[in-house]
């Protein structure tokens, strides 16, 4: 465990399946911090699924939770938090979480994110696509938020690494930018 290394809180961005949760949920313990996940949040204030949100009141309804929750949570938050995959969705929300902690993007290329997801049913912007459609579908998503993803403080490449390897290259980033910016 490394103590007292975080001294604000911590936002990983990605795309769906690039491992916010698994990474964020292993970072938290190492640092001994609060993990919290945005979907998670979401679930408890809504009393829906992220599914039925979707079905029942569509995308543009859910990301209006979705931002109306991070805006209000990131000025108050602690430990690691990951957002959902679309969460930056405009600059005003980028800006807010990067005024607020530090902002990571775990770095994931198209064919690593198609194998992670291609089983997925819990994931109502994919859960009925085809192959191609599931390839196109993340190469599309991919291009749209990489400009606000792009605006992290610093990125972890993550394609044919373990957890224990991105872990370890995200800790050291961390320190340094905890050591020059905070130090």
């Amino acid at each position: 465990m490394i103590d007292n290394l975080l001294t604000q809180p911590l936002f990983l961005c990605g795309m769906m399946g690039s491992g916010k949760s698994t990474i964020g949920k292993t970072l938290a313990q190492k640092l001994s911090v609060p993990f919290h996940d945005l979907d998670h949040l979401i679930i408890k204030k809504s009393g829906k699924s992220i599914p039925e949100i979707f079905e029942r009141e569509g995308e543009e309804s859910f990301r209006q939770i979705e931002k109306d929750l991070i805006i209000q949570f990131s000025q108050t938050a602690d430990g690691i938090i990951a957002l959902g995959g679309g969460t930056l969705q405009n600059q005003q929300i980028t800006d807010h979480v990067k005024l607020n902690g530090w902002l990571v993007f775990l770095d994931c290329k198209p064919d690593t994110l198609y194998n992670r997801l291609k089983d997925s049913s819990d994931r109502p912007m994919i859960s009925s696509l085809s192959e191609e459609e599931l390839k196109l579908k993340i190469t599309t998503l991919l291009d749209d938020r990489m400009k606000f993803y792009e605006q992290a403080h610093f990125s972890v490449e993550c394609r044919d690494k373990d957890v224990d390897t991105i872990l370890e290259e995200l800790i050291q980033k961390l320190k340094f930018y905890e050591q020059k910016y905070r130090g």
